[in-house]
């Protein structure tokens, strides 16, 4: 039974206080098992003590405040009156009321007109300059009540109250009851009202709410609510399933008015280590549409990911990751990523590996599923199947020849293929065995370092290609089986880098460092690959069939300039320890500078967070994680910006070809892919016997965190233009960022032009070129961070400056209070006769719960 409400004040005279010593309370982290207290007043009548004036008892990891207190020796009750704050525990909960009992041994009792807190305040945080302390958790937990009564260390009834997770007397919202209960984990109540930003907007008649921002709780999510011209309105729902401490279920239902019903699951299971489980399932059933004067179309289909890993020791693991997608026109229509959009490649794969001492023993299997050719109308698709089912690869690094310098590798593989295109199809399965063995011998001295090596090459195929080629017919397949052999000699000589150091004038030394250092770095290749003289009788399934001869030399240089910014003292905020000297901010060069790693532009890295269908990576929490929410700071944080060491680099390489017919392999008139070339640049190039590449060059400028500029482009000098040309500029300063990038392709392949009637937006007719021709532009700008109070704006664009249309454009505003967020965005998408959608969306979310939508936190242009 609760206790009941304090007795009045006693007025019973006070004996001499100097009679009493005075009673210190130890420091709350030392936790004292017994009971202290510090008073104005003090005195005892039996086995009762009556305290009064700024009394502070201390039990243990508590801490308990009054104007005046009764405290029960035998019992430990504790009878308080007049501003009573009750703070600590494992909870670190904060109680402020009026009057209350409280029990120091069970932790339980009874408060009125209470505010309170869980996971608020932190004893050992240190306050600001207002008093102030900061949150000692993500996630913290505010009620109020005129009752709450404390039934545990982490437990507690609240009557005619409220909860919130946001900063009171004026939270964004709460959630109002006469009655609610809570624990360590979360709230429950019943007969519910919640409230935004001081208005009632509904009736809940049971809720919960999460305390703990570890603790997941299966249940319905917010709705989610969107409008598209071409899907129509929009009205969808998710359930979520917790299934034990390291796995959950989403699924989800949605209703497009205009097309059918859309379906969506989501599994995610996190093991020990690294190892995880996932998989994402969406499908449509499309009823189709008439476009005016056009035929039907139905565009439903069904796209299923999954991805995992698994560590059977400690130098072996299983992977995998696999995608299933019905039609290719499916995720063009209806995914929310314009880059998924038109994504035209689909790979799955799954291995075994062992790694032990420089050996890695794969088996792998895998799946390609490239479309050729977008089916538009009655225009039929095509699409490349090639399969490794399985390839067994051994692979040995490196090892020294024993009483040698000498250095030995070995890479192979056993592998079966198949192929499967238009009017081709390999019969049954192909059997690849190749071996590669190589010898290399490192030397070094007085700056230079050259490395020359010799390899020999022997593959195998079941069956081969019939040669030679008849003009625009299709492979024939030979039931011949086919030997390749060829040796390899290839030595790669860097010279000492060239460099120098320049000291900076005083007056430029704030933007330009002390010291600037330029270096260049060269470097010559040569690579003489023969006996391979029949290339054209290889059935292509990877790289390794595309080896060819070849006798060329590959000469470049890479050029860097490094700087040395000035030092620059720390300053100390107020009430904040005096930094030491050391933590002045210098760096010094180091005496071998080495070039970084240029970055890839032809495969860029996609975003790790999620994969091509959206699907978050194992770490992160469902249902999603709202856009607002509390954050721990220290006052006393150094602001540290951080020095750019490199300012530019620039690489630029060329090769000369002394065989330009590559043992024969060069086709007039048609495109020509080998090893070397494609090792060189992404860009196809080879049309006809040439002798000199094009010129590749990667150049990158970056004078501080706030600026990024770079330009790759490859520019053939004998056609005298540029076959590739990228630029890409970002830019940021304080609230406002900004981006621009440019990519060009003007180069031999196989492209096809949709051309559209605008009278009825149908494609009228598909052309093809033998040249790839493209202009892209792509524009991003904006203002604010959607993560913090206020408003913040962004908006972006992809231009094809040849046909002078926007492909896709978005426009998003977003506004945030305390703790709960508005974002309201508008998307178009111009893919030809496949997509012309203009979509509204928009996001409403409170901080811990979650958000009502459909737009996405992956999707924001921020």
């Amino acid at each position: 039974m609760s206790n009941p409400a304090p007795p009045p004040a006693s007025d019973t005279t006070l004996p001499d206080l100097n009679a009493i010593p005075r009673a210190t309370p130890l420091p709350p982290e030392k936790a004292p098992d017994i009971v202290s207290w510090n008073a104005d007043t003090q005195s005892k009548h039996d086995n009762i003590y009556l305290l009064s004036g700024n009394v502070e008892v201390t039990y243990q990891d508590h801490l308990l405040r009054a104007d005046t207190i009764s405290y029960d020796e035998d019992t430990h009750d504790v009878t308080a009156n007049g501003h009573v704050r009750l703070s600590g525990g494992e909870n670190d909960e904060y109680i402020t009321a009026s009057h209350g009992t409280y029990n120091l041994k069970t932790g339980t009792g009874r408060f009125y007109d209470v505010n309170g807190s869980i996971g608020m305040h932190g004893s050992g945080a240190t306050p600001d300059a207002n008093g102030r302390t900061g949150l000692v958790t993500p996630n913290p937990f505010l009620f109020s009540g005129k009752v709450v009564v404390k039934t545990g260390p982490r437990t507690y009834d609240v009557y005619e109250g409220s909860v919130t997770s946001c900063l009171l007397p004026r939270p964004d919202w709460l959630l109002t009851s006469s009655h609610l209960s809570l624990n360590q984990d979360q709230v429950h109540a019943g007969a519910t009202v919640f409230h935004l930003l001081g208005l009632p907007l509904f009736f809940l008649p049971y809720a919960t709410h999460p305390v703990n921002s570890e603790q997941r709780q299966s249940g319905i999510l917010i709705p989610v609510l969107g409008q598209s011209s071409s899907k129509g309105w929009i009205i969808g729902e998710q359930a979520y399933i917790t299934l034990g401490r390291s796995a959950d279920l989403t699924l989800g239902l949605q209703y497009y008015s205009l097309r059918g019903w859309a379906e969506s699951s989501t599994f995610r299971a996190k093991f020990a280590g690294e190892d995880f489980l996932q998989a994402h399932f969406s499908a449509l059933q499309d009823r189709g549409f008439t476009p005016e004067g056009g035929t039907y179309t139905n565009q439903g289909g069904e796209d299923v990911t999954a991805a995992f890993r698994k560590q059977l020791a400690p130098t072996s693991r299983i992977v995998g990751d696999v995608e299933y997608l019905s039609s290719y026109v499916y995720r063009e229509a209806f995914t929310e990523n314009f880059n998924q959009a038109v994504s035209s490649d689909i790979t799955s794969i799954g291995y075994f590996t062992n790694q032990n001492h420089g050996f890695d023993t794969d088996v792998r299997a895998d799946r390609y599923q490239g479309l050729k050719r977008v089916p538009v109308g009655d225009s039929p698709g095509e699409e490349v199947h090639i399969l490794h089912v399985p390839s067994l690869d051994f692979t040995a690094i490196d090892h020294p020849l024993a009483g040698t310098p000498l250095l030995w590798s070995l890479t192979g593989s056993v592998a079966g293929l198949k192929r499967a295109q238009p009017d081709f199809t390999s019969s049954g399965v192909v059997e690849r065995v190749d071996l590669l063995p190589e010898l290399s011998l490192p030397l070094h001295g007085g700056g230079w370092n050259l490395i020359a090596s010799i390899a020999a090459r022997e593959t195998f195929y079941s069956r081969s290609r019939v040669t030679p080629y008849t003009p625009g017919e299709p492979p024939v397949e030979s039931t011949d089986p086919v030997n390749r052999a060829a040796f390899d000699f290839n030595v790669v000589v860097r010279p000492p880098a060239i460099e120098r150091t320049f000291h900076v004038p005083e007056r430029f030394q704030n933007f330009l460092g002390t010291e600037i250092r330029h270096t260049i770095e060269p470097e010559i290749t040569y690579s003489n690959v023969h006996g391979i003289n029949n290339f054209l009788s290889i059935l292509r399934f990877d790289d390794i069939d595309l080896a060819s001869d070849t006798n060329e030399l590959e000469y470049g240089a890479t050029q860097h300039l490094y700087f040395r910014p000035k030092p620059k003292p720390v300053k100390t905020k107020p009430g904040c320890p005096t930094p030491s000297a050391a933590s002045t901010t210098s760096i010094q060069f180091s005496q071998a500078i080495t070039p970084p790693e240029l970055p890839d532009v032809m495969n860029p890295t996609p975003d790790q967070s999620t994969d091509a269908n959206g699907i978050p990576d194992a770490s992160a929490q469902a249902p999603q994680s709202p856009t607002r929410t509390h954050a721990k700071a220290d006052p006393c944080a150094q602001t540290v910006v951080p020095t750019q060491q490199e300012w530019f680099s620039w690489r630029l390489t060329q090769r000369y070809f002394f065989d330009p017919t590559f043992g024969n392999a060069v086709i007039d008139g048609r495109r020509n892919i080998f090893d070397t070339t494609l090792n060189l640049s992404g860009i196809a190039f080879l049309t006809e016997p040439r002798n000199i590449s094009p010129l590749i060059s990667r150049m990158r400028f970056r004078t501080s965190g706030h600026t990024d500029v770079e330009w790759d482009f490859d520019y053939d000098t004998g056609a005298k233009k540029f076959t590739s040309d990228n630029i890409f500029l970002d830019a940021r300063k304080g609230q406002l960022f900004g981006g621009i990038s440019y990519a060009g392709l003007n180069a031999p392949g196989r492209f096809y032009t949709e051309n559209i009637d605008t009278n009825n937006n149908d494609q009228a007719t598909l052309t093809g070129s033998p040249v790839s021709n493209f202009k892209q532009m792509r524009v991003l700008g904006g203002f604010g961070d959607p993560n913090r109070p206020g408003l913040a704006v962004a908006a972006n664009a992809g231009i094809d400056l040849n046909l002078d249309q926007i492909q896709y454009a978005a426009i998003q505003t977003s506004y945030n209070w305390n703790c709960c967020g508005l974002t309201v965005e508008y998307r178009k998408y111009e893919l030809g006769a496949v997509r012309n959608e203009n979509a509204y969306r928009f996001n409403f979310t409170l901080a811990n719960i979650g958000g009502a939508g459909n737009l996405r936190h992956a999707e924001r242009l921020f």
